[in-house]
């Protein structure tokens, strides 16, 4: 007797799935007033997916990095922003990781310190990454370790926030328009000049 059963595929992966099949840019709104265009979700999405398949194209990973990667973007994010990591030496380097970096970092120091106590994977952090995270014990034997975010005046965190914006909306763009390799070197080139307004800080 012949098994009918049919044998569950996995649906091919395509970054075209990630953003609506009907979507298009609003040009004639962002060119009207490009400073104050509001991008939406679709619009990221689409940035997002046209980004994943650039990276793709151009980074060799394994399958299960591939994997990963594509779940971080199916759930809103760029390939060039970190995830969280448990970790927080894994974020420490510059350029600034992005998921990838941040994802094979998480696994390699997994498998370092897999079955090692909690004081020798601390000290073996401390001695391949830099200072550890404080255990509570150090955190209550230095109070003045307080953030510094509740200390900081509205005032300071409204100018934050709008220059946190007006950064991931001009990224948006300049990956939209493939300009964001161009972006990367003008940064590298001139990130050392000073602003002509930084000293008011």
């Amino acid at each position: 007797m012949k098994d009918t059963k049919k044998k569950h595929r996995r649906k091919t992966f395509s970054v075209h799935d990630l953003y609506p099949a009907d979507y298009c840019f609003d040009w004639k709104s962002f060119e009207a007033d490009p400073e104050h265009y509001h991008f939406t979700e679709d619009d990221i999405a689409c940035i997002n997916a046209m980004e994943l398949d650039k990276y793709e194209a151009s980074t060799p990973m394994t399958p299960a990095e591939k994997r990963a990667l594509r779940r971080w973007v199916s759930s809103g994010h760029s390939v060039k922003e970190a995830p969280p990591s448990k970790y927080p030496c894994a974020h420490c380097s510059y350029p600034p990781p992005d998921f990838l970096d941040v994802y094979r970092t998480d696994r390699e120091i997994d498998r370092e310190i897999k079955g090692m106590t909690e004081e020798e994977a601390l000290s073996w952090l401390r001695e391949n990454y830099g200072p550890a995270p404080e255990s509570p014990e150090e955190e209550e034997e230095c109070p003045e370790n307080e953030l510094v975010y509740d200390e900081t005046p509205e005032e300071a965190h409204r100018i934050i926030r709008s220059l946190q914006r007006r950064i991931f909306h001009l990224c948006m763009f300049l990956a939209r328009e493939g300009l964001d390799d161009e972006a990367g070197e003008y940064l590298r080139t001139h990130m050392e000049e000073p602003a002509p307004f930084e000293d008011l800080w």
